[in-house]
């Protein structure tokens, strides 16, 4: 199977994004922001886990079928940490 060709300019700006984020998620976490510390933290560590699956692992660049089982996955660990959370909740009824 043929891999794809990406350029190394391409690694570059992604890998400087990763730790420009990576930067920004440490800054943030000297700022007390209440509740949302949490929100903004893993949101910042989702977009680089995309980064780092569309970019590094080549999740862009491969086909239909692989893209809807990385998506089913996906689905399937926020269908997980759904139970788990509403599982926590209900916990002090």
């Amino acid at each position: 199977m043929a891999q794809p060709i990406v350029s190394k300019k391409t690694y570059a700006l992604t890998f400087g994004t990763l730790l420009g984020i990576t930067a920004l998620t440490t800054l943030l976490g000297f700022i007390d922001m209440g509740s949302l510390n949490t929100v903004v933290a893993v949101g910042l560590a989702g977009v680089k886990a995309c980064l780092i699956a569309g970019f590094f692992m080549h999740g862009f660049y491969e086909s239909r079928t692989i893209r809807i089982a990385m998506i089913a996955g996906v689905a399937w660990f926020l269908i997980m940490i759904s139970l788990t959370l509403v599982d926590y909740a209900s916990r002090f009824w």
